[in-house]
């Protein structure tokens, strides 16, 4: 369901505070009637004194006072609204209220429909039933419909605040810009799930077929709709191989410029191998990641190109993302990697060595560990190796010396013993 539908969906409970304005509020002028104002000289009856009559008599009056506003159709009920001096919010509110209530029985009759999966089964598709769905958009299009005639523009709630959501996803446009974007987006997020539903979780080479078509569509016509500088503003923000970028880039701490440059590398890249090719061609995953290699390169100086390596790396990721939420000076990633890969490299040359007697061999596994250990505690802390042998150094373990298998027993008799593999084997 849009966003901009579950917006609509008020609670009656604002209708109660509401009301106590609106009986506070002064009435406008046009609106009280010359016994109005007779009945306001008269004498004023003596003030309850008892706690619950003062509540019974301000319920009967708030009963009262809905009940004159209530009266009459929608349009009624707004126009006395905005005669009783209520904000566009407020009158909003109440009137969002009133129109859930109409379309909320047809909402429980769809879903009613939907047949209630069993606690102890799980669920094959977590998807709701296409025809269902199909129906729910239906009803609050024409929920939304509905708000629009009675309220104009004040029908779509927290306008200001949508469109300042919808720049930050889409740029900095036009208010109708906006609202074509968000259109666009919600059509075909319809068709896209459709075929997710469909699939039952099963994504075939049709359904990708199907999705990438929708998607080339979709980028058509935004583009219909946009400037070819906002439209790349726009790609910027919401493109595949952008949002890849920015996850790429999590620890890399790159400028705009940077960004734009590194993107225009990626996109380059993107559409001679697609963006989504590591799915299915391990082979040219590897070359589509060298070629990203090679174009940002070209995009950034030296230095940062290193950095930009290094936060590429899926080698380097882990541990980046470890280090920056420790706030440990970025150079620190480079230094557990570079000790893991000696370290290992040192074990790998200690358990393939057939000619070291087992105690010796335990011996000098035992101290590389004791060394990783140390090292590692003063790039990372004893708190950051706490964590890192939890999220990455896993291979600190394989250190640890592992047993042999016992020599056979003299007379060429053998005692049963429980198969171990070899260190290094």
């Amino acid at each position: 369901m849009k966003l901009t539908t579950l917006l609509l969906v008020g609670s009656l409970a604002v209708n109660a505070a509401v009301i106590s304005l609106y009986v506070t509020q002064k009435p406008a002028a046009s609106t009280v009637s010359p016994a109005e104002k007779s009945a306001s000289r008269a004498p004023s009856a003596p003030a309850a004194t008892s706690p619950e009559t003062q509540a019974a008599a301000q319920t009967a009056l708030l009963a009262q006072t809905w009940n004159q506003l209530q009266s009459g159709d929608l349009n009624t009920l707004v126009a006395r609204l905005k005669a009783a001096g209520f904000s566009p919010s407020m009158i909003r509110a109440i009137v969002a209220a009133q129109v859930n209530e109409q379309f909320s029985a047809r909402r429980k009759e769809l879903l009613s429909g939907q047949e209630e999966q069993p606690f102890w089964k799980s669920s094959r598709n977590v998807f709701m039933d296409p025809k269902t769905l199909a129906a729910l958009r239906d009803l609050g299009k024409e929920q939304t419909a509905l708000m629009k005639s009675l309220l104009g523009s004040d029908g779509v709630p927290g306008n200001e605040e949508m469109n300042a959501w919808q720049r930050r996803q889409f740029g900095n446009l036009p208010a109708e810009k906006l609202t074509q974007l968000q259109s666009i987006n919600s059509d075909y997020a319809e068709l896209q799930q459709e075929i997710y539903a469909k699939s039952n979780g099963v994504i075939l080479a049709e359904d990708r077929e199907k999705l990438a078509f929708l998607e080339k569509e979709k980028l058509a016509d935004i583009a219909k709709t946009l400037t070819p500088q906002e439209l790349e503003d726009f790609q910027l923000r919401t493109s595949n191989t952008a949002n890849q970028l920015r996850n790429q880039l999590t620890t890399f701490n790159a400028t705009e410029a940077e960004f734009r440059a590194l993107y225009k590398a990626a996109s380059g890249v993107d559409e001679k191998f697609g963006s989504n090719i590591g799915f299915r061609n391990p082979a040219d995953y590897q070359a589509r990641q060298a070629a990203l290699l090679a174009a940002a390169q070209t995009a950034l100086s030296p230095e940062r190109f290193a950095e930009y390596k290094q936060a590429a790396d899926p080698q380097y990721q882990q541990i980046n993302r470890l280090v920056a939420r420790l706030e440990l000076p970025a150079a620190t990633s480079q230094q557990v990697v570079a000790l893991q890969q000696d370290i290992q490299t040192r074990a790998r040359a200690i358990q393939t060595n057939r000619d070291l007697p087992a105690a010796d061999r335990t011996t000098q596994l035992e101290a590389l560990q004791a060394e990783a250990t140390a090292k590692l505690t003063t790039s990372l802390t004893a708190r950051g190796l706490a964590a890192y042998k939890e999220n990455g150094g896993y291979w600190l373990e394989n250190l640890k010396p592992r047993p042999m298998p016992a020599a056979p027993a003299a007379g060429g008799s053998s005692t049963t013993q429980p198969a171990v593999r070899l260190p290094g084997g």
